[in-house]
């Protein structure tokens, strides 16, 4: 999983910004000995028009396929070609418009790592910006490196110890994928669900991924269990009883390590 998050504070139209974004890539390539190349993330072939103004038309067809920039190889890759990969490759990768869940979705491949958004509407990204606490760049390319001002909160001391509890009993490297330990989140979702104040997806998403060491679709998949019983949906699986016992058992966890 990537380690490095950042973003530019744009939206629509800014071909600056794309090139700020080439250049503190390549800054990042220059300073490690680990990283390969850079990578442009589109949505499709046809929503290249951003680099078309910056290189040129027949720069960017050459560009599908690998060119250099300062000596550094640099490619366009759609979120159709780009692949997770086994390979002793280190990207970054440079986001171009997509949205939050567009991101989410590569943010595991094992060779990035780090990852630059430039959105193109800011509310279409903001999600993944606060779920990474991703770091601003500025215009001339320093860094914020406190981070994002809107980054999610931490959970409660209940949701802490229930998902902490959760991480301790799964397999996490497959997350929530086997039937037990689909069947266990299922009910302790439930459970917090039930009796907790608020129970609010991005922030357990963004607590598990960076405190607790999820994977982002693993994480995810939490995510969706809690949106569906917030939209007032119901889902199959899970304990249908009992549920006060386990929120009961998180409240005495809980008074146990504050004492």
């Amino acid at each position: 999983m990537a380690g490095k998050y950042y973003y530019f504070d744009t939206q629509l139209n800014d071909d600056e910004s794309y090139e700020k974004a080439l250049n503190f890539a390549a800054d990042l390539v220059m300073e490690s000995k680990e990283l390969d190349r850079i990578i442009f993330l589109v949505a499709s072939k046809n929503t290249a028009g951003w680099l078309e103004r910056l290189f040129g038309s027949q720069k960017v067809k050459k560009m599908f396929s690998g060119a250099s920039f300062l000596g550094i190889n640099v490619k366009i890759e759609t979120i159709r070609t780009y692949k997770d990969s086994y390979n002793n490759s280190s990207d970054i990768i440079i986001c171009c418009g997509l949205n939050s869940d567009e991101i989410f979705k590569v943010q595991d491949y094992r060779q990035i790592d780090a990852i630059i958004a430039i959105p193109w509407l800011k509310e279409s990204t903001e999600s993944w910006i606060n779920t990474t606490n991703a770091k601003k760049i500025n215009k001339d390319l320093s860094v914020d490196e406190g981070g994002d001002a809107a980054a999610y909160p931490e959970p409660s001391a209940i949701l802490k110890k229930a998902f902490k509890e959760l991480t301790a009993v799964i397999n996490t490297s497959t997350g929530i994928n086997h039937p037990s330990d689909n069947s266990r989140a299922k009910t302790y979702i439930k459970a917090l669900h039930k009796y907790e104040p608020e129970l609010n997806s991005d922030v357990v998403c963004s607590y598990l991924i960076n405190k607790l060491g999820w994977q982002v679709r693993h994480a995810d998949d939490i995510r969706k269990l809690i949106d569906t019983l917030n939209s007032g949906k119901s889902f199959k699986g899970g304990e249908k009883t009992g549920l006060q016992l386990h929120y009961k058992r998180w409240i005495n966890s809980k008074n146990d390590d504050n004492d």
